[in-house]
Order: structure tokens, then C-alpha cells, then sequence
């Protein structure tokens, strides 16, 4: 709180005298709630109205023409999604082999509008009988790695306590064991009930899954089993930006792109003129016309085309580049791309910029001035006991969390850009002072220069 309430007292000071009118271009915005902290994903126009690529030039003022304090989120690129836990299919595996599980073959089969296992013994005859030995667990439909599997026993069922093996195969032949001795538990006593039936393994992708407890001479009788699959990595929502490329003057097989300002880009999607075509290609970009171009990676890309489904190459991933001005130089081994303009799409995740709802609204960010410098504090500097992205939370919860959390109200455009003062005070000013300073000095010498000449004139003249 101490460190929260230093950033709001120094903003004034870093920030001193700056109006809305000392930047290009600002943007109404709706708060949302009584919220202390609000969040706002930056919107495209912002990229293409800052001068300064670290987003310096950017301020929120309230309604009465303030300054507030803000930060930047860490940019989240990927996002993870866990799945909710799957009911499968479980076929209970009985015989009355000597060796168990281990002296059975197991085969799925359709028969109309139902799958039946078919228990086969190691010498191909079908196994009967009418010991419980295990289960048969039919996970075709989960495309992703299981963590773990919870077991559920049927009702009434008080007293258990024993260990299972829990296997994974794709084609019931072999198998892999992911857990041995794993502990399965319920026991009531008293009107309490101690419990444990989930199991963990190790994240793998099986079609089908075999719970058993070989060497023990009791059966486990189960009512359903359910599959957590593993958390998994997602890329998160980037906007995109199309642009058509200008054929270099002089340069076949280069093409030039200007996204049109300075976008955090770290995905590119190149758009083939022709269908089936393939080619190899270098990315280059630059910050400036001025500049020299600088390699960034070499991609291969496609566009293919079978049985009326067409083929494209995947998105190529750069670094976060905010450079403006790209070069896409086409191998023309082959013949290069054909006839037809060569697209481009740059994709960016937005930053998100957390401001404090000090004053009355109506809130505005502004964006666009050569000489404004950094007023972003630390994101720990501005939310008070922030250690982590977990301990952030967007909106208001449904539900009491189990830890407490800071909420962030979420804020939002609510109108298109307004010129404040234009591009003038994106444009380097001349620095008067100095020029005045130096032209002093200049005639300063200048005057010296003629006091001494005309001096020693009079020194040489003879007396």
C-alpha cells in the first residue's frame, strides 16, 4: 500500500504540467464498476499514433485534466487451458485365469449401436468367467495427454481400501505402466469420510486405459471413471493487420510492407498470390526508411490445394518487433511466386495498461508526443501485493476466491481517436534556446575576433 500510494504522489512530479493538449491524439474511455484499478487492452489506432516504441508517450487523464498513474502488464502470448474432466466408457474385465489381466487379450468391437469387449486367452480361446480382475477403459475420444484418473465407486460402498496398477496402451496390446501401488481409499467412520480416488500419472496420450490390482486377492467393484486431461498451452488472441506488398524498384523478389506504426508484431502470415506454390523466403524489417534492413528469419511457405481443401503454411513467429517497415525477399529458384501481389498479415498480442480511477471521469488515454518521456511504473509498484499474474483477477468475482485476489475493473474505447494537437507535437521542434545559445557564443568569437584585429592595426601603426 506504501509503495501505491508513493507512485500516486510522484506522478504529479514526473509528469509535471502535462495536459491533454501536449499530445497528438486521445481516447475517451468507460470505466467499469468502482474498481481502484482499471485494465485496458490497447487499441490499434495507439500503435499507429505513438512516436516512442516503448510507448512513453502515453498518459491517462481524468476528467479534470490529470495525470493518473499506470503500468503495463506482463504480455501473455500463450494462455493455459485446462480442460474439464472427461467420463469415459469402462468395461469391467472378468476371468477366471490363473494369471489375470496378464492372461487375457482384449479386443473392442462394434456390434450395431454398441462396443463389447471381446476376452480372448493367450491361446486364442474366449475367456470365461467370473472374477473381477480389472477394467477396460476406452479414451479414443480425448485428444490430449492424461494427468490423472478419478475412480468412482458405486453407492454404499463405506470400507475400501487397497492399490491398483493403472496402464495406458494404443493398441490393447502393449502397455505401459503409469501407476503401481497407487493407494485407492474410503473409509466413514463417525460420520466422517476419508477418501482417495484420484490418481495421478504421468502426462501421456493413450487411446485406452487398464485399472487393475494384480497380486491382490479381493476385486474392486467401480461405477464410472473419469479422465483429467494435462493443462496445455494456448496461443493467445492476437489482432491482425493486412497489408499488401510493394514490389521492390529493381529487386525481383522483394517485397516492401509499411504496417503503418510501431505494433508489438511477433506473427506473420503471408498470403500466396497462387495456389500451389511453394517457396523460401527471408524476413527483414526496420524501424526507419533510413535504416539498413535486418534480417529476422527465413521461413518456407505454401499454398496447396487437394480435392478441394486448400493447404497454407503455418504463422511464422518473431520476436515482439515493433518495427514498422518489413521486406519479405522471395528465393526465385523456381520461379519464385508467380503473377499477383505478394499479402501480408502482422499479428500482435495488445499490451494492457492498468491505471488508477483517481478523480472524477470521464477518463481519456493520450498518445503522441516527441518529448514525453516514461511515466509507467512497475506493475508491483502500482498493485498493491502483486507477486504474481495469478494474483490478478478481471472483474468482479461470482464466488468468494479461496485466496484474496485484487480485482481489476475492465475499461474500454468508447469512441474513435480525437486530435488533441495533432501531429505537431509528434514532429521533432526546433530547439530555439539552443540555436540562440550557440549563435551567441558564435558572435561572441566573431566580436572577439574583430577587437583583437582592430587592436593590433592600432599596435602596428608607428608612433
Amino acid at each position: 500500500m506504501r509503495s501505491l500510494i508513493v507512485a500516486l504522489l510522484l506522478v504529479p512530479a514526473l509528469a509535471a504540467a502535462e495536459q491533454p493538449r501536449d499530445f497528438a491524439y486521445g481516447i475517451p474511455l468507460q470505466t467499469s464498476g468502482q474498481d481502484a484499478l482499471q485494465q485496458l487492452a490497447l487499441p490499434r489506432a495507439v500503435y499507429e499514433g505513438v512516436v516512442h516504441a516503448d510507448l512513453a508517450d502515453v498518459r491517462v487523464f481524468n476528467g479534470a485534466g490529470e495525470v493518473v498513474a499506470h503500468a503495463f502488464r506482463p504480455r501473455a502470448t500463450t494462455t493455459t487451458e485446462k480442460p474439464r474432466p472427461l467420463p469415459v466408457t469402462l468395461f469391467a474385465i472378468r476371468t477366471d485365469e490363473p494369471t489375470g489381466m496378464e492372461g487375457v487379450e482384449l479386443h473392442l468391437e462394434r456390434r450395431g449401436d454398441r462396443t463389447v469387449v471381446d476376452l480372448r486367452t493367450r491361446e486364442g480361446r474366449p475367456a470365461r468367467g467370473a472374477k473381477l480382475v480389472g477394467y477396460l477403459a476406452d479414451v479414443r475420444a480425448l485428444d490430449r495427454p492424461v494427468r490423472a484418473v478419478a475412480l468412482e465407486l458405486p453407492a454404499g460402498v463405506d470400507q475400501v481400501f487397497t492399490r491398483v496398477m493403472v496402464e495406458g496402451s494404443d493398441d490393447l496390446r502393449l502397455w505401459t505402466q503409469l501407476a503401481s501401488g497407487a493407494p485407492v481409499v474410503r473409509m466413514s467412520s463417525g460420520g466422517a469420510r476419508l477418501e482417495q480416488l484420484r490418481i495421478e500419472v504421468p502426462a501421456r496420450r493413450s487411446k485406452y486405459l487398464r485399472v487393475s490390482w494384480p497380486g491382490r486377492s479381493g476385486s474392486l467393484e467401480l461405477s464410472g471413471l473419469t479422465v483429467e486431461p494435462g493443462e496445455s498451452a494456448v496461443a493467445a488472441p492476437r489482432q491482425w493487420k493486412q497489408i499488401t506488398g510493394v514490389p521492390a524498384k529493381d529487386k525481383p523478389g522483394e517485397y516492401e510492407f509499411d504496417v503503418g506504426g510501431q505494433f508489438p508484431v511477433d506473427r506473420l502470415r503471408v498470403g500466396l498470390p497462387q495456389q500451389n506454390t511453394v517457396a523460401s523466403l527471408e524476413v527483414l524489417a526496420r524501424a526507419k526508411p533510413t535504416d539498413p534492413w535486418r534480417h529476422v528469419t527465413s521461413a518456407i511457405v505454401y499454398r496447396l490445394v487437394r480435392d478441394g481443401d486448400e493447404l497454407t503454411s503455418a504463422d511464422i513467429e518473431v520476436g515482439a518487433l515493433p518495427d514498422r517497415y518489413w521486406l519479405a525477399r522471395i528465393d526465385q529458384r523456381g520461379g519464385g511466386i508467380g503473377g499477383g501481389p505478394l499479402g501480408l498479415s502482422a499479428g500482435w498480442v495488445p499490451h494492457r495498461l492498468v491505471f488508477t480511477s483517481r478523480g472524477a471521469g470521464p477518463f481519456q488515454l493520450a498518445y503522441g508526443s516527441r518529448d514525453a518521456k516514461s511515466t509507467a511504473f512497475p506493475i508491483a509498484t502500482l498493485v498493491p501485493g502483486y507477486k504474481g499474474e495469478e494474483d490478478l483477477e478481471l472483474g468482479r468475482a461470482e464466488t468468494p476466491a479461496p485466496a484474496p485476489r485484487i480485482v481489476i475493473g475492465g475499461a474500454q474505447a468508447v469512441a474513435d481517436p480525437q486530435r488533441l494537437s495533432g501531429e505537431a507535437v509528434t514532429r521533432a521542434r526546433v530547439d530555439w534556446k539552443r540555436w540562440i545559445l550557440w549563435g551567441s557564443l558564435v558572435l561572441g568569437v566573431v566580436v572577439l575576433g574583430w577587437m583583437a584585429l582592430r587592436l593590433g592595426r592600432q599596435m602596428s601603426r608607428p608612433v
